[in-house]
C-alpha cells in the first residue's frame, strides 16, 4: 500500500522537530557535549558553580618546631616546641619564655630565664642578636643569672646564621655573668658556657 506524501512529510517535520527539541534540551540543561575540550564562555555556565567553594574545616595549624634549652639536673637539655612558621628569634623566644611544660617540671627541668620575661628583641645584626630582659633578671642568684643566660645563648645560637648574643637588662647594657665564673658584656657565644652545654 502506498503512503500519501502528506503523512511522509508529516512524520519527517515531526523527526526534525524532535531533533530540535533535544538539542535546546541538552543546551538548557548544561553545556553540551564536545569532541574535544574547549573553553566555554563564563556566562554559559550556571549560576553557582564558578562561585569558589567555603571550606568546610578548619586549616590545620602551620607550625614548625624549634628547639629551646631548660635547665637540667647538671647541664641544659634541648627540648623542642612548636611555634608558628615561620622559625623567627622573637617567636622562639616566646617560646622559651613559657619555661617547662607540666611533664618536663615533673622531670625535673627549670628555666630561670622564664622569671626574666618578657624577652625581646633588642638589636639583629649581621650574626648576633641583642636580647633585652625584664629587670626581674637582676633579682636571680649568680649561678641561675649564669644558667639563664646560657639558655639564652644555646637557644638563639641554634638558629641559623646566629653566632653570638648580648644582652641588656632593662633596656640597659650589662655585664652577666658566664660559665666561667666571669663577668661579660658580650657578645656571648657556646663557649663561654661550655660548662653547661648539653651531653
Amino acid at each position: 500500500m502506498r503512503r500519501s506524501p502528506k503523512v511522509g512529510l508529516s512524520r519527517r517535520v515531526a523527526a526534525l522537530a524532535c531533533g530540535t527539541l533535544l538539542a535546546l534540551g541538552a543546551s538548557a540543561c548544561g553545556l553540551g557535549i564536545d569532541a574535544s575540550p574547549r573553553l566555554v564562555n563564563p556566562k554559559q555556565v550556571p549560576f553557582g558553580l564558578l562561585r569558589p567553594s567555603t571550606p568546610t574545616t578548619s586549616p590545620a595549624f602551620a607550625g614548625q618546631y624549634a628547639t629551646i634549652y631548660l635547665e637540667g639536673p647538671q647541664r641544659l637539655v634541648a627540648v623542642s616546641r612548636e611555634v608558628p612558621a615561620p622559625v623567627t628569634a622573637a617567636r622562639v623566644l616566646a617560646a622559651l619564655s613559657q619555661g617547662p611544660t607540666s611533664v618536663e617540671a615533673s622531670e625535673g627541668l627549670q628555666s630561670p630565664i622564664s622569671t626574666a620575661a618578657p624577652l625581646a628583641i633588642w638589636r639583629i645584626g649581621t650574626t648576633s642578636l641583642t636580647v633585652n630582659v625584664a629587670k626581674a633578671f637582676t633579682t636571680l642568684a649568680g649561678q641561675n643569672q649564669a644558667i639563664a643566660v646560657a639558655q639564652l645563648v644555646y637557644t638563639l645560637t641554634a638558629l641559623p646564621g646566629i653566632d653570638s648574643i648580648g644582652i641588656r637588662i632593662d633596656g640597659k647594657k650589662a655585664k652577666v655573668p658566664t660559665g666561667k665564673g666571669t663577668l661579660s658584656g658580650g657578645p656571648l657565644d657556646r663557649a663561654d658556657y661550655a660548662t653547661v652545654a648539653p651531653i
